[in-house]
C-alpha cells in the first residue's frame, strides 16, 4: 500500500477542500513540518480515518464528531478521500476510498440541527465503485491492505506518543501484538483446547467420585455376617471423605464380592424351608376350602327344602287367581269394543248435522261476498280520482312554496353580502398593517439568530462525550455488579458445601436406624413364632429340634414395629440419599460458578480500566474498582458544569429560531390573507347584483299572491284525498271477509259429503265386531262384563299376573336348587371347620415368617449386587480417565508454560521464531544507527521461563561493554532509534511472510529531537537507503537541522481561516 493522492475537507483544523499529492515529491523520504497545533498529526489521522474509520492516535481513538472541524461552516460537510496503490510494476492498482464521518449539520428546512451518521464509498481499479453497506466495505479495504489497524500502526504509521510501546511491552503484551500480525492463533487455541478436556476430564472424575460415594451408601451388611465390622469401617472412609481414595475402594469392592458370595448361600437355604412352609400353606388353604363348600351345599338343601313346601301350600289358591285373571281380561276387552261403536255412530250423528246446518247458510254467504265486490270497485275507482286530483295541486303549489322560499333566501343574502362588503374592506386594512408591523421584527430576530448559530455543535460534542461517560458509568456498575455476584457466589459455596456435609450425616444416620430397626423387626418374628408355636416336645417349625433351650423373646418397648413402619424408614432413606445426591451436585455447581464469575470479574475490570484510557483518563494500569469510580464521577460533574451553560445558548437560539419561524409563518399567513380579502371583497360585489337580479325575475313570475293562498289550496285537495283513501279500505275490507266466508263454507260443504259415507261405514263394522265378541265363547252376559270393569282395573289384573308368575318361578328355582345340593353332598357327611382354620392360621404364620426372612435376604442380595454392579464398571471407567488426564494434563503444563523453571508457553515459543527474523532485519539498522554499538537480543531460551514468561522480552546488547542489560536502560535517543529499528524490522518481517501485503509507507511522528547531531545523521541515512527503494516515508519533527538534510517537505500552516499545507521542494 502507497498513499497516492489524499483531500481533506471540514476535516479537523482544515476547512476548503485541500489535497496534497504525494506523488510530487522527487524523493520517497520528505519532512512535514509546521508549527505545534498546525494540524501535521491531523494528516495521519486523516489516512487513517479514510482507510479504518478512526483516528491514528490509540491512546485516544477519535471518530465522529470530534473529526468534524470547528473551524468551517456548519453547512460544509466534511470528508476525507485518499487515493492509493497497491502492488507494484504490472500489478501495481489504483483505488479510491472516501469517507465521511459521524457531523451535525443544520436541517433543511426550518431551524435546528441533525446528526448525519458516518459513509464510506470504494472505488476499484475498473472504476466501477464497491456497492455493499459499510460493514462489508471496511472488510474489504482491510482485505486489500491485508493488515487491521492495529498492525498498520505498528508498522507503517508510527504515532506521537505510541513509539516506544513496542519495544518495551512486556511478553504477554507483544505475544497479543504478534498473534495479529503473525496469526499466531491455532497455537493459543490448542493450549486452550487442552485447559478445556483436562477440566472436563476433572469434572468426569468428579461425577464418578460422587457416584461411587452416593453408590456405596446403599450397601446393605446383615448383623449377623462376621466381616460387618470391617466393612463398616471402609464405608465411612469411602462416604466421608472429601479426597477420593481409590485403594479404600478396592477393599471395599474385594469385601463386597466375599459378602454377596455369602448372602446367596443362606439365600438358598431359606428359599428352600420357604417353599416347604408355603406347600404346607396351601394344603391347609385347599382342605379348609373344600370343608365351606360342602358346608354351603348342606346349608342350599334346607333352604330348598323349605320352600318347595310352601309353594306346595298355596298350590289351589294359584289356580283360583289364574282363573280370576282370565275373567277380568275378557270383560275388559269387551269393554273397549262397545266404547268404540257409541264413538264412531255419535261422529256420524254429528257429521249430519252440522252438513244440514251449512247448507242452509251457504246461499246468503254467497249473496254478500258478490256486494263486497260491487262496492270495493266503486271505493277504487273514486280514490283513484281524488289522488290524481291531489297530485296535481300538490306539485303546483310545490312550485310555487318554492319560489316563495328562494325569494326569501335571496333577499336574506342581499342583506349579508352588503356586511361582508364592508367587512372584507376593514380586513384587508389591518392585514396590511400587520405585515408592516411583523418584517421589522423579522430583522431583529435573525440578527439573533446569527450571534448563537454555533451553540447546537457545540451542544452535541458534549453529548457525544456526556454518552461515552454514560457508557463508563454503566460499565463501573456493572463492574460493581459483577464483584457483588461474586461475593454471594462465594457465600454461596460455603451454604452448599455445609448443605451437602450435613445431608451426608442425615443419610448415615437414617441409615444406621433403619438397620438398626430392621433388625430388631426380623428378631421380633423369631419371638413371635418362638411364642406361639415352641411347645415342649414338639419340633421347632424352622430347625426341627424338640428341645427349645433359649427361645427369641418379645420386647415390649418395640412391640409397635410393622412392617409397613419398616417400609416407610426404607423409603426416608432413599429420600436422605437422593438429597446428599442433589446436594454434591449443588455444591460442584456453586463452586463452579464462583470461578465463573470471578473469571467474568477480572475481564471486565480489564475492559474497564481499557476503555477509561481510551477515553483520556489518566489512570494507572492496575487500580481499586472505588478510584475507576471516581474517576468516572469526576467527569461527569465537569460535563455536568458545561451542561447549563450550553443548554442556555441553545435555548437562546432555540427561542431566536422559533420566534423567527413563527414571524415568518405569520408573514406567510398574512400575504395570504392581503389576497383573500381582496378575492374576497371582490366575489362578494359581483354575487350581490347577481341576486339583485335573480330576485326580480321570481317575483315577475309567481302565480299565487301569497304562501298562505298556496298552502290553503294543498290543505282542501289533501283532506278529500284521504276520505277517498279511508272509504277504500273500509270496502276492501268488508269485500275481504265475505269472500273468505263464502269459500270456508263451500270447503266445509265438500269436505262433509265426502266423510259421512266412510264415518257410516266405521261405525257399522264396529257395531258387527261388538256383536261377534258378545257372541264368542266367553260366557258373559252384558250385565257380567260391566260388573266385572266396575269391580276391578286393567292394572289389577297386571298384578294378579306378577303374584302368579312369581310363585311359578320360585318353586322353580327351588327345585333346581335342591337338584344340585343332593348331587353336590352325595355320601359325605358334615365337616367340622373350626379345626381346619386352626391348621390353617398355624401353616399361614410359619410362612409368613419364612417368607419375611426370604425377602430380607432377598434385599441383601439385590442391593449388594446392584451396587457392586454399578461400581465395578466406574472403577475401571475412573482407571481410564485417571490415565487419559494424566496424558492431557502433562501436555497442558508443558505447552502452557506452568512448569517450574519453564515458563514459555507454546505460543510464545512459535513467535520467538517470528522475533527472531525482525530482530535480525532491524539489528541491521541498529547497528548502523548505534555505530555499531548497540544491538537488540532475545532471552537466552534457556533463561526465558525462568519465574515468568520473558520469551518474547527484549535485551539490548552493547559492543563496548560486552554485556547484556534491559531495554528500558537506554536513553532517549537510543531508545528511539531501537524502536525505529525493531519497527522497520517489523515491517520488513511483515512483507516478507505474506506476499499479499505490500507495504510501501511509513510515517514517523516525532522523536528525533532526543538524538545527537551523529545519532540523527545515521538514522536519516537509513531511512534514506529505504527510500531509495519503493518505500515512501514521511517524517514529522520540529528539529531545525532535519530540515536542512531532507530536501522535500510539507510545509502546514494554520491561520484563523483553518490548516493549509503547500510542498516545499528543493
Amino acid at each position: 500500500m502507497k498513499p497516492l493522492k489524499l483531500t481533506m475537507q471540514a476535516f479537523g483544523s482544515y476547512v476548503t477542500p485541500g489535497t496534497i499529492d504525494f506523488e510530487r515529491t522527487e524523493q520517497n523520504l520528505f519532512l512535514i513540518t509546521g508549527d505545534t497545533g498546525a494540524g501535521k498529526t491531523t494528516i495521519f489521522d486523516a489516512i487513517v480515518f479514510a482507510l479504518y474509520g478512526e483516528a491514528s492516535s490509540g491512546m485516544n481513538k477519535k471518530n465522529g464528531n470530534e473529526l468534524q472541524s470547528q473551524y468551517a461552516d456548519p453547512q460544509i460537510s466534511p470528508f476525507v478521500e485518499l487515493t492509493f496503490s497497491e502492488g507494484d510494476g504490472i500489478s501495481r492498482q489504483i483505488y479510491t476510498v472516501r469517507r465521511t464521518p459521524r457531523h451535525i449539520r443544520p436541517v433543511k428546512r426550518g431551524h435546528g440541527t441533525t446528526e448525519e451518521k458516518e459513509t464510506v464509498s470504494l472505488i476499484l481499479p475498473d472504476q466501477t465503485e464497491f456497492s455493499r453497506n459499510k460493514k462489508e466495505t471496511d472488510e474489504k479495504i482491510v482485505e486489500i491492505l491485508g493488515l487491521t489497524k492495529g498492525q498498520f500502526m505498528q508498522v507503517a504509521m508510527i504515532a506521537q506518543g505510541e513509539f516506544m510501546e513496542l519495544l518495551r511491552a512486556k511478553s504477554d503484551d507483544k505475544k497479543v501484538i504478534f498473534r495479529k500480525l503473525f496469526h499466531t492463533e491455532p497455537y493459543q487455541k490448542i493450549v486452550e483446547e487442552l485447559r478445556i478436556r483436562c477440566k472436563e476430564k476433572e469434572k468426569d472424575i468428579g461425577e464418578i467420585r460422587t457416584v461411587c460415594q452416593t453408590e456405596v451408601g446403599h450397601i446393605s451388611v446383615p448383623e449377623e455376617y462376621e466381616r460387618r465390622e470391617e466393612i463398616q469401617e471402609l464405608l465411612i472412609r469411602v462416604v466421608d471423605s472429601r479426597r477420593f481414595h481409590a485403594e479404600d475402594m478396592e477393599l471395599l469392592l474385594g469385601e463386597l464380592q466375599q459378602m454377596c458370595g455369602y448372602i446367596q448361600a443362606r439365600l438358598l437355604g431359606i428359599q428352600e424351608a420357604a417353599e416347604a412352609a408355603e406347600q404346607a400353606r396351601s394344603q391347609a388353604q385347599e382342605r379348609l376350602n373344600r370343608a365351606e363348600q360342602l358346608q354351603q351345599a348342606y346349608q342350599q338343601l334346607e333352604e330348598a327344602e323349605t320352600v318347595l313346601q310352601q309353594c306346595k301350600e298355596n298350590a289351589g289358591e294359584m289356580q283360583r287367581l289364574e282363573q280370576q285373571i282370565r275373567t277380568i281380561r275378557n270383560a275388559w276387552e269387551i269393554f273397549d269394543c262397545f266404547e268404540l261403536v257409541q264413538t264412531n255412530e255419535k261422529t256420524v250423528e254429528q257429521t249430519e248435522t252440522e252438513l244440514k246446518n251449512l247448507e242452509e247458510r251457504l246461499p246468503e254467504l254467497v249473496q254478500r261476498a258478490e256486494e263486497g265486490t260491487k262496492l270495493e270497485d266503486a271505493a277504487r275507482e273514486d280514490n283513484r280520482k281524488k289522488n290524481s286530483i291531489y297530485s296535481q295541486v300538490s306539485e303546483r303549489v310545490g312550485q310555487a312554496l318554492k319560489q316563495f322560499q328562494k325569494m326569501e333566501d335571496t333577499q336574506k343574502d342581499l342583506e349579508g353580502q352588503q356586511n361582508d362588503l364592508d367587512q372584507a374592506k376593514q380586513n384587508t386594512k389591518a392585514v396590511q398593517e400587520q405585515k408592516e408591523q411583523l418584517t421589522a421584527q423579522i430583522a431583529d430576530w435573525k440578527k439573533q439568530e446569527m450571534e448563537k448559530q454555533a451553540a447546537p455543535i457545540q451542544l452535541a460534542r458534549w453529548e457525544s462525550q456526556q454518552k461515552s461517560v454514560e457508557r463508563l458509568k454503566q460499565e463501573v456498575a456493572d463492574t460493581k455488579d459483577l464483584e457483588e455476584a461474586w461475593n454471594r457466589q462465594k457465600k454461596t459455596v460455603v451454604t452448599t458445601q455445609q448443605k451437602f456435609r450435613e445431608a451426608s450425616l442425615e443419610y448415615r444416620q437414617e441409615q444406621e436406624r433403619y438397620e438398626a430397626m430392621r433388625q430388631i423387626f426380623f428378631n421380633m418374628q423369631a419371638g413371635l413364632i418362638a411364642r406361639e408355636q415352641l411347645k415342649p416336645g414338639q419340633p421347632c417349625p424352622v430347625c426341627g429340634s424338640l428341645e427349645h433351650p433359649a427361645p427369641c423373646e418379645l420386647a415390649e418397648e418395640h412391640s409397635t414395629l410393622t412392617r409397613e413402619k419398616l417400609d416407610e424408614m426404607s423409603v426416608s432413606v432413599e429420600e436422605r440419599r437422593k438429597e446428599q445426591e442433589s446436594c454434591a451436585s449443588s455444591a460442584e455447581a456453586a463452586l463452579e460458578l464462583a470461578n465463573e464469575k470471578e473469571k467474568q470479574l477480572k475481564e471486565a475490570l480489564e475492559r474497564l480500566f481499557g476503555h477509561l484510557q481510551e477515553h483520556g483518563c489518566e489512570i494507572l494500569e492496575a487500580v481499586e474498582l472505588a478510584l475507576a469510580e471516581a474517576v468516572v464521577q469526576d467527569e461527569m460533574q465537569q460535563l455536568k458544569e458545561q451542561e447549563q451553560q450550553l443548554n442556555a445558548e441553545v435555548a437562546k437560539l432555540k427561542q431566536a429560531q422559533r420566534h423567527l419561524q413563527e414571524a415568518e409563518e405569520e408573514t406567510e399567513k398574512l400575504e395570504t390573507q392581503y389576497k383573500a380579502a381582496q378575492q374576497k371583497e371582490q366575489e362578494i360585489h359581483v354575487a350581490l347584483e347577481g341576486n339583485r337580479a335573480v330576485l326580480k325575475q321570481l317575483q315577475r313570475e309567481q302565480s299565487y299572491t301569497s304562501r298562505e293562498a298556496a298552502q290553503a289550496e294543498l290543505d282542501l285537495a289533501r283532506k278529500e284525498k284521504e276520505q277517498a283513501e279511508r272509504a277504500y279500505e273500509e270496502a276492501s275490507k268488508e269485500a275481504k271477509r265475505a269472500g273468505k266466508a263464502r269459500d270456508e263454507a263451500q270447503a266445509l260443504q265438500k269436505r262433509y259429503r265426502q266423510d259421512l259415507p266412510k264415518q257410516k261405514a266405521q261405525a257399522l263394522q264396529c257395531r258387527q265386531k261388538y256383536e261377534a265378541r258378545m257372541a264368542a265363547a266367553f260366557g258373559l252376559t252384558t250385565e257380567q262384563w260391566q260388573a266385572v270393569t266396575q269391580q276391578y282395573t286393567r292394572e289389577e289384573a297386571d298384578l294378579f299376573q306378577e303374584k302368579l308368575d312369581a310363585h311359578k318361578a320360585q318353586q322353580a328355582q327351588a327345585q333346581g336348587r335342591y337338584t344340585s345340593a343332593k348331587e353336590q353332598i352325595g355320601a359325605q357327611g358334615k365337616p367340622d371347620l373350626e379345626v381346619l382354620q386352626q391348621n390353617l392360621q398355624e401353616a399361614e404364620q410359619v410362612w409368613k415368617s419364612r417368607q419375611e426372612e426370604r425377602e430380607q435376604w432377598g434385599t441383601y442380595a439385590r442391593v449388594n449386587s446392584e451396587s457392586y454392579a454399578r461400581l465395578m464398571p466406574k472403577m475401571e471407567e475412573r482407571a481410564q480417565i485417571l490415565k487419559e488426564h494424566q496424558q492431557i494434563s502433562d501436555l497442558y503444563q508443558r505447552l502452557s508454560g506452568n512448569i517450574s523453571g519453564f515458563r514459555m508457553d507454546l505460543e510464545t515459543f512459535v513467535q520467538r521464531q517470528y522475533l527472531e527474523r525482525i530482530l535480525y532485519a532491524a539489528n541491521r539498522r541498529f547497528l548502523e544507527m548505534s555505530a555499531g554499538q548497540f544491538e537488540l537480543r532475545m532471552y537466552d531460551l534457556d533463561k526465558a521461563g525462568e519465574g515468568k514468561n520473558h520469551g518474547l522480552d527484549l535485551m539490548v546488547y552493547s559492543a563496548v561493554t560486552g554485556k547484556v542489560r534491559e531495554v528500558r536502560t537506554l536513553s532517549g535517543g537510543e531508545s528511539f532509534m531501537a524502536a525505529l529499528s525493531l519497527a522497520l524490522g517489523m515491517a520488513d518481517q511483515i512483507q516478507e511472510s505474506s506476499a499479499a501485503i505490500h507495504l510501501d509507507v511509513m510515517f514517523i511522528d516525532e522523536g528525533f529531537g532526543s538524538l545527537d547531531e551523529h545519532s540523527r545523521n545515521q538514522a536519516v541515512r537509513v531511512l534514506q537507503e529505504m527510500a531509495g527503494g519503493s518505500k515512501m516515508i514521511g517524517i514529522i519533527s520540529h528539529v531545525t537541522e532535519l530540515k536542512q538534510e531532507i530536501d522535500d517537505q510539507l510545509l502546514v500552516i494554520k491561520d484563523e481561516s483553518g490548516s493549509h499545507v503547500r510542498w516545499q521542494i528543493s
